[in-house]
């Protein structure tokens, strides 16, 4: 499964869709075994084609948009995070009782999951990666063998367009 980054960089997969360029050329992937396991957790197919459709309407509208990249890294290469379809829908079930019902919840890849904040500026943006990390803490993740770290950007300040918000997403990795 390709990540966000492998999508932005990559020119293609290997299975005749090309990377880059439209949020049309995403596959429809989950991490493994989650497929059709959440109701209101969006593929990356999914997601993207919303991101991309309320950038539009905040530059239409002259709004803000915030984003928040949740990234799950494993403490050690033998053990891959959240490897079972529990594990992602307690952690997305958790994350959605903190959400607004605007906002949207989506995976990107393998270990991301990004969460859409419209209508957030970056004060709004700051307040709700607050909330969700005191969630996160009492969903202990360092016990099940990984760590959550978010990352925040914002329409206009940060990008433009959801190809460029993306990639300065992931261009402030924490780890």
């Amino acid at each position: 499964m390709r990540n966000s980054k492998e999508y932005l960089e990559g020119p293609g997969d290997g299975h005749g869709r090309e990377g880059g360029g439209g949020m049309g050329n995403l596959g429809a992937e989950f991490p493994k075994g989650t497929a059709g396991a959440f109701g209101r957790v969006l593929n990356r197919d999914s997601f993207f084609f919303l991101l991309d459709l309320e950038i539009k309407r905040a530059r239409r509208y002259q709004n803000f948009i915030c984003l928040l990249l949740l990234r799950l890294k494993p403490f050690s290469k033998n053990h891959h995070g959240l490897d079972s379809q529990d594990g992602y829908k307690a952690l997305s079930n958790l994350l959605m009782e903190e959400m607004r019902d605007s906002d949207i919840l989506g995976f990107l890849g393998e270990h991301e999951l990004a969460i859409l904040l419209p209508y957030a500026d970056i004060f709004a943006g700051d307040h709700a990666k607050c909330r969700f990390e005191g969630v996160l803490k009492c969903f202990d993740p360092r016990s099940k063998g990984y760590e959550v770290m978010i990352d925040q950007v914002c329409f206009p300040g940060d990008g433009t367009d959801c190809v460029e918000l993306i990639k300065n997403a992931l261009q402030k990795e924490s780890y």
